[in-house]
């Protein structure tokens, strides 16, 4: 029989080689998710062209079962071309994100079927669910995953809020750049838009705030060989370190290369099944079962604590390439919004360009309605302005750096930052005022940016309710170890930045308002 044996194949299982658990196979060649990546070392990948969907499959059974299946498919009301591009979009949204090698944009065919099987339930495209589904988990169990050792419970929940975190910056991001964000522009996708969506890779969240996690975790995914997870042979008979159970949810399909470096959750569909993995772990060790809890309290806005999200929004934007002094305001405002993002899954709401008063705020963070003046958490209204830099350009990074240039730049984004304050007061504070009545607390921030670099002033106020019923906003102190009667004009502000280094954070307190600037 052994003599009749050609190559096989074997998929969708775990590489467990080398740990003592007497394989009979030998003479083997294993090819995980980004073997054929370039800049990995596995440089060949024969299979990765070999399994999934792609965009342009997605696409034609999407025309498929609109227009020749779907029991609805006369109805003249429906703009089926809209119908139709929606659906691509959300399968886009919520289904893509796998890469085999060098092939990305690779759809699960057993979620997309099961999909667009579901469709024969609804009579209307707004009744299509996106959210909700569990078809990657159905494939196969992930209890065997749920035992982890006491010890390492900790490093799974570091692991887990570094990939929550990115993958929510990275899927706000992907709806303002790149192929999701160009496909929700187009008032009709055709054929040779779907050539174009798909020959272009999502767009990675810019700025590598944790790389050291992202190393840490790409090492265990891509780079250490599996005889190295000694705990392996325990699968499925006792607890595991977080490190072997992060490598089998990437054999799994739970995690997805990202990068030649870089590891993420490749879309909504598996978020939502690993928030519930994390959840059902973090309650068997009584660990917090938020996993963006310590992102969110170092980011500092659900808190209130402003000075935190400021210096948690300087380790992004320093780590951010390519901001220039030519770079736009629109791209500023991306990046933050984005930033951002994971604060929603704490009840904020982002909103951008936001029409308010006379004009349209840049950036508004309205607190989660629920908990306004509803118990003893405080709420917080943030509406912010952002200015760019529009002072004189210098050639080279020398001569931008330079302390005479630091200076002058610092006066010019001080005053910008000033006038995004004063804007907010002029254009919109009366409507603002009015909309975060039911609040603790309303900031006004005015941003101005250059490069890397920024000056913030925010200006804090306090909700006071007069005898009469009204609502006013008084002027409140910071608090934090600044001193609050410190006035110090922008003519000083350079020289005062000659006592940090470069890339260093400065707080003052200039005619009431908190000052925090970067040059």
């Amino acid at each position: 029989m052994k003599s009749e044996i050609n190559p096989s194949i074997l998929i969708g299982v775990f590489d467990v080689r080398g740990i003592g658990l007497g394989s009979g196979l030998n003479n083997v060649e294993s090819y995980l998710a980004h073997s054929g990546l370039p800049g990995t070392q596995s440089a060949m990948n024969p299979f990765q062209s070999a399994f999934g969907f792609t965009i342009h499959d997605i696409w034609g059974i999407i025309n498929e079962y609109v227009d020749n299946q779907w029991s609805h498919r006369s109805d003249t009301a429906i703009d089926f071309a809209e119908f139709k591009n929606n659906l691509l979009i959300g399968c886009i949204r919520h289904f893509d994100g796998y890469r085999i090698g060098n092939v990305h944009h690779v759809f699960n065919p057993y979620a997309i079927l099961r999909f667009v099987h579901g469709l024969s339930s609804i009579e209307s495209p707004s009744d299509v669910a996106y959210s909700g589904h569990s078809y990657w988990v159905q494939t196969g169990s992930m209890r065997v995953l749920e035992t982890i050792k006491a010890s390492s419970a900790a490093d799974l929940s570091r692991y887990c809020s570094y990939l929550t975190s990115l993958f929510l910056r990275q899927s706000s991001y992907q709806q303002s750049v790149g192929p999701l964000a160009e496909s929700i522009a187009l008032d009709s996708i055709d054929d040779a838009a779907v050539n174009t969506i798909g020959s272009q890779e999502q767009p990675r969240f810019p700025s590598d705030i944790y790389k050291d996690i992202r190393k840490e975790l790409a090492d265990i995914c891509m780079v250490r060989s599996g005889d190295s997870f000694s705990d392996m042979q325990n699968l499925g008979r006792g607890p595991l370190q977080a490190q072997t159970i992060m490598r089998l949810l990437y054999q799994a399909g739970y995690l997805a290369p990202i990068g030649k470096d870089c590891v993420g959750i490749p879309n909504s569909e598996v978020y939502e099944a690993l928030e519930q993995f994390y959840k059902r772990i973090a309650e068997h060790h009584r660990i917090s079962t938020d996993v963006l809890e310590p992102i969110q309290e170092e980011m500092g806005i659900c808190s209130g604590n402003i000075q935190r999200f400021a210096r948690s929004f300087h380790s992004c934007l320093i780590n951010t390439p390519n901001l220039g002094e030519d770079t736009l305001e629109k791209t500023y405002q991306t990046l933050l919004s984005c930033y951002l993002f994971p604060i929603t899954r704490a009840g904020y709401s982002i909103q951008t360009e936001a029409v308010t008063g006379n004009g349209r705020a840049d950036i508004l963070l309205l607190p989660p309605h629920s908990r306004a003046r509803a118990g003893s958490t405080s709420t917080s209204y943030y509406v912010l302005e952002l200015k760019r830099y529009c002072g004189a350009t210098t050639r080279g990074n020398a001569a931008r750096m330079a302390t005479e240039n630091r200076r002058a730049v610092a006066g010019t984004i001080y005053a910008q930052a000033m006038q995004a304050q004063a804007q907010i007061y002029e254009r919109y504070y009366p409507t603002i005022a009015d909309k975060a009545r039911d609040c603790d607390h309303l900031y006004v921030i005015g941003i101005s940016f250059w490069m890397n670099r920024f000056c913030m002033a925010i200006t804090k106020r306090r909700r006071a309710e007069g005898a009469d019923g009204t609502v006013g906003w008084a002027e409140c102190p910071y608090e934090g170890g600044i001193v609050a009667d410190r006035a110090v004009s922008y003519e000083q502000l350079g020289d005062d930045l000659e006592n940090t280094e470069d890339g260093g954070l400065r707080e003052m307190i200039v005619d009431g308002s908190l000052v925090v600037v970067t040059i």
